[in-house]
């Protein structure tokens, strides 16, 4: 019997939220991480995949103001794990970028990351393996747009008010 297009809202709708939940959990008991704001790591995060970038990159790169963003550039350039420079091709700029031992965590992270994912497509038969990648294709285009772009919601899906009663929402 297939599957309802609302039970599949539901369950990805439950699913999402848990996803942020271990994506983050997986490296908190890292020294890097353990006890750092959320923003400092994935600030770390970025300048790991894109490399040095500008305040106003980082900023915009992580959907913070620029006083939000040199306030989490300070804090991790007083610990050691970023450094500022001038832009040579642009004096008046500030370059920011990670430390060796940023460096370090964030290849350590992406591994961890790459061996979830690998973990993920293992328990995917192969010929189903291209729908789960489009499936992630099409939520991000989806979170891209906005809201005015997005489509009304079905009739007959409507939000839950509340919190459901259960024991799998109480953990």
């Amino acid at each position: 019997m297939p599957v309802r297009d609302d039970e599949i809202i539901q369950r990805s709708m439950d699913l999402v939220p848990e996803i942020a939940r271990r994506m983050y959990a997986s490296f908190t008991g890292h020294p890097l991480a353990a006890g750092r704001p959320i923003g400092q790591v994935k600030l770390m995060g970025l300048l790991y995949r894109e490399g040095r970038c500008t305040v106003g990159d980082a900023a915009a790169g992580l959907g913070v103001t620029m006083p939000t963003a040199s306030e989490q550039i300070d804090r991790l350039v007083d610990e050691g794990l970023l450094v500022r420079e001038v832009n040579p091709a642009d004096r008046r700029q500030v370059l920011v970028d990670l430390t060796p031992k940023a460096r370090e965590f964030g290849r350590e992270v992406h591994e961890l990351r790459l061996r979830q994912l690998c973990a993920a497509l293992d328990r995917l038969d192969p010929a189903d393996r291209p729908a789960f990648l489009r499936s992630l294709e099409a939520l991000v285009e989806a979170l891209r747009l906005d809201q005015a772009e997005l489509p009304p919601l079905p009739e007959g899906l409507q939000p839950m008010g509340g919190c459901p009663a259960g024991p799998r929402h109480l953990s």
